[in-house]
């Protein structure tokens, strides 16, 4: 079903989180594969990856996208903390809808916590969609990001 692109993360602690909350997505069938993209990986990344069942490769995230099999891909930072039913509303649009989405953090508290809550997204696309673009995740959020759908 999804396919989760992760860039190479400047904390291992922060990947290691992100693994605990994929694993049971995975197991339930909705995480397909997961994938972390790029070229500076520590020894210990490499490691935790092949731990989780992750696999790593080098190069852009557009190079990911080609190498899943999910339909639908979800990118999202290392850091990325997901709302309690995360996994339910991402089963349910990816088995309603063709449109991109942004898959929203947890609200924090604090009279400024929803500012930037889309710069911290995930984006959820199809495949398809996908095409072959360049950049990062923030470049990528703000280009499928206008008219997405917004999870959580």
């Amino acid at each position: 079903m999804i396919s989760v692109i992760v860039p190479v993360p400047e904390s291992d602690e922060a990947l290691a989180g992100l693994f605990a909350v994929l694993v049971p997505a995975a197991v339930e069938g909705l995480v397909r594969d997961v994938v972390v993209v790029g070229g500076d990986a520590s020894g210990a990344t490499a490691l935790l990856c092949e731990d989780a069942g992750a696999r790593l490769v080098g190069g852009a995230i557009s190079d990911a996208a080609q190498a899943v099999r999910g339909d639908w891909l979800l990118l999202v930072a290392p850091e990325m903390r997901f709302v309690s039913r995360w996994r339910e509303a991402l089963a349910d649009h990816v088995a309603g809808s063709t449109r991109p989405a942004l898959v929203l953090p947890p609200v924090e508290s604090g009279w400024l916590a929803a500012f930037g809550r889309s710069q911290r997204a995930g984006l959820l696309i199809r495949k398809r969609d996908f095409g072959q673009p360049e950049g990062d995740l923030n470049r990528l959020r703000r280009r499928f990001g206008r008219g997405a759908v917004r999870l959580g």
